[in-house]
């Protein structure tokens, strides 16, 4: 029987019988190879799916935008206001700690419905427009799509990983990435339409996604034959290999061998609940699990997120009032999904290290330069000959916004699931996003406090050096996952003494 630490995708893929050649295909020292139809048809097959298991994530990243454009039109304090923009963030954890065992017990496929059905709730309740809505029914809209956010935050990558490009390791990095365009072009959204509608219309668009969103993952998207391999069902893998078309189907054998004899007798591989912390303490499980959320800490105080989420306040503190914040907020949103969606094109051939690197420098450089800017301000905001200066802090807040999405906004949600092993994928995954979001609701809620504190170009200089701090961390401990199998990636975790295990 297999150890536990081999991947199973590995053994639905190369522990088969040999595949049959098909009708029109050739053949080759590595076995038969589809025709160039089958293989165009794979190929169309895994897009259709990869749109499918990204749409629950666009959503999510409405609700990452949304209190930008619903405070104006909302009648809170300070405090009310701070809690309306963070406590999304704060609902962030349940669902992360929930997805992982929701994942590992029940499958890929009911995690990604789950999402859509908490979401539907929570943008329902959001949606209902009254004369005077309650704090406490925003307030509970709001943790209902954190909660889905949570949700949202591990199973598209993990799918993603572990279905979409099984046999193409190059395509991987590209197609893990699509969960976190999905979400960038949730913000785009949220920011386009909440220029020009009420809040709780935008509401209902995110509602009507949810729907959509549900309706396709229960037609059209199949279980994770990984998953399959890991609770022992080989045959429903094989089908699921089949329905993705990863591979041509084989020919059934007329009476099964003893290799499928002996694979059908063996017990499920997948982890035991009470073995998992031990498998978190293995330095494959462990070392990850400290990189990633040492990432997802840098990110959340680098000031990312909390521009998501009080860009137009932000705007508005930066002096800019030569222009419609809401107007800066479309342009912001729609660098976010075009970077975002370069990126994901961009990461098989520069690799994750280079383009981290490149987005925290970035982000240091412009957060720093819009402290210094605004230290100055004052000696020529009343001059009607460097009014034009003004202008400054709306393209710097707009390069910094471009350089983090590139790197520091999308990259430890798409790494999630290529660097922990299988068998504890979405329990380690769902630690590592609980704290993240830990994080975002700190960094949210207290952001008012500091503004306060230490004044807007005070919170800058914060966000710069938690940035350059961050880069220096990314540097030092951040793996690259460009062009390496799982076994791979694993085997720099686990150290010298693993890799010679078999």
């Amino acid at each position: 029987m297999a150890s536990t630490s081999k991947d199973p995708s590995k053994d639905i893929l190369e522990e088969k019988k040999p595949l049959l050649p098909q009708p029109g295909a050739s053949t080759s020292k590595n076995g038969p190879q589809p025709p160039p139809g089958k293989k165009n048809s794979s190929l169309y097959r895994q897009l259709f799916l990869g749109v499918i298991v990204a749409l629950p994530s666009v959503p999510f990243g409405m609700s990452l935008g949304f209190s930008a454009i619903a405070l104006d039109e909302l009648s809170f304090t300070v405090d009310e206001a701070s809690w309306f923009a963070s406590v999304t963030a704060m609902a962030y954890p349940f669902g992360a700690i929930a997805v992982g065992p929701l994942m590992d017990k029940y499958g890929r496929r009911p995690a990604l419905l789950s999402i859509n059905l908490v979401s539907f709730f929570g943008w329902l309740l959001l949606s209902v427009n009254t004369n005077s809505p309650t704090i406490f029914k925003l307030i509970t809209g709001r943790i209902l799509t954190g909660i889905a956010g949570g949700l949202a935050s591990v199973p598209a990558t993990v799918y993603a990983a572990e279905c979409l490009s099984s046999s193409d390791v190059a395509s991987r990095s590209a197609l893990v990435t699509w969960s976190t365009v999905a979400l960038s072009a949730g913000i785009c959204l949220v920011y386009t339409t909440g220029s020009y509608l009420a809040y709780y219309a935008v509401a209902s668009i995110a509602t009507l996604i949810s729907v959509v969103s549900f309706v396709l993952v229960a037609i059209f998207l199949p279980e994770s034959p990984v998953w399959y391999s890991m609770r022992g069902r080989h045959g429903d893998a094989e089908w699921s290999l089949r329905e993705i078309d990863i591979n041509p189907p084989p020919a059934p054998p007329e009476q099964p061998s003893e290799v499928e004899d002996n694979r059908q007798n063996d017990p499920p591989t997948v982890t035991p609940p009470p073995e998992t912390f031990k498998e978190l303490l293995k330095p494959e499980a462990y070392k990850p699990l400290l990189i990633m959320t040492g990432f997802f800490f840098f990110q959340q105080f680098s000031g990312v997120f909390v521009i998501i989420a009080y860009m137009v306040d932000i705007i508005r503190a930066a002096g800019v009032i030569t222009v419609n914040p809401y107007f800066v907020t479309i342009l912001a949103g729609s660098l976010i999904f075009v970077v975002s969606l370069i990126a994901s094109l961009v990461y098989p051939k520069t690799g994750v290290r280079l383009i981290a690197i490149f987005s925290g420098l970035g982000t240091t450089a412009t957060m720093l330069f819009i402290g210094i800017f605004l230290s100055l301000r004052s000696y020529w905001v009343n001059s009607t000959q460097l009014y034009f200066l003004n202008w400054i802090p709306v393209f710097s807040i707009l390069s910094g916004i471009g350089v983090s999405a590139v790197g520091f906004l999308i990259l430890p949600w798409s790494m999630l699931g290529e660097v922990f092993p299988n068998n504890v994928k979405g329990f380690a995954a769902g630690i590592a996003t609980c704290l993240g979001f830990t994080f975002s609701f700190i960094a949210a809620k207290i952001y008012p406090s500091i503004q306060l504190g230490l004044g807007v170009e005070g919170v800058f200089f914060f966000f710069a050096l938690m940035a350059l701090l961050g880069t220096i961390f990314v540097i030092m401990f951040l793996p690259e996952t460009r062009g390496k199998t799982f076994e791979e990636i694993l085997h720099e975790f686990s150290g010298p003494k693993n890799k010679t295990k078999k």
